[in-house]
């Protein structure tokens, strides 16, 4: 089975935009004080619930010595291992 890391590389056809490896620093504020929804199951450990509702962030992105601010929405997290997680950001219109 592949690593969560290395499958998300195998995805390419359903990407809109073509994609460049970068190492750059990146801060995220959330800017969404609330979100509301429905249970789907409750656990002691966790919940899973759905909403529609967005999670809007504002991502800085330090990349090549230039740093750029991006405002967005949240729209995956995925641990890779252990406390390791990947967090997926969507941009609000890019030009």
């Amino acid at each position: 089975m592949k690593h969560p890391e290395e499958r998300a590389q195998g995805i390419g056809e359903r990407r809109r935009a073509e994609r460049r490896e970068t190492k750059g620093r990146v801060a995220v504020r959330v800017d969404t004080t609330r979100l509301e929804g429905t249970a789907d199951n409750l656990s002691k450990t966790g919940i899973l619930f759905f909403t529609d509702g967005e999670l809007s962030v504002t991502v800085r992105v330090e990349d090549g010595g230039e740093t750029r601010e991006f405002h967005g929405q949240l729209v995956r997290c995925e641990r890779i291992q252990g406390g390791r997680r990947g967090w997926a950001v969507e941009f609000d219109d890019v030009g």
